[in-house]
């Protein structure tokens, strides 16, 4: 087992990278959009496969839930705050690959319908915006 030092300052370090990596892929989010809105697209009229991309942007977004709260259980058992910071990124590159579904579904297309992909990853970054409750849990400190 790591021994790690759990003193506020180690843990306003670790809350404030946490916030800079959800700031930069909800910005990366964004700065799809823009290239999105920038191009034109002569995309191929193909309303299963347009369906089946937004469909599909639904599991990660999902997943991204499960996974992150297995290994913020995990920190806490075993007093980690670096599994605290690893399962804020997986969950939030599982939220982003929503965003990519919309993207291939503009590019491949042509549809109007690639800005719910963006919404699944918009709502799943929301969703984990990072809390500093759970870097205090895995230091086995009160919040």
């Amino acid at each position: 087992m790591n021994a790690i030092d759990p003193n506020p300052k180690v843990i306003e370090a670790r809350y404030r990278i946490l916030l800079i990596l959800w700031f930069a892929m909800g910005t990366s989010v964004l700065l799809f959009l823009v290239v999105l809105r920038l191009s034109a697209v002569a995309g191929v009229n193909n309303p299963r496969l347009s369906l089946a991309l937004n469909s599909f942007g639904i599991a990660p977004v999902a997943i991204s839930f499960l996974f992150k709260q297995r290994m913020l259980d995990r920190s806490v058992e075993k007093q980690r705050l670096d599994l605290v910071q690893s399962a804020y990124v997986l969950a939030f590159a599982l939220s982003e690959i929503s965003a990519l579904l919309g993207l291939m579904d503009h590019f491949l297309t042509g549809s109007g319908y690639y800005y719910l992909g963006f919404g699944f990853a918009g709502l799943g970054l929301l969703l984990h915006f990072p809390q500093k409750k759970h870097l205090l849990a895995a230091a086995y400190k009160e919040f």
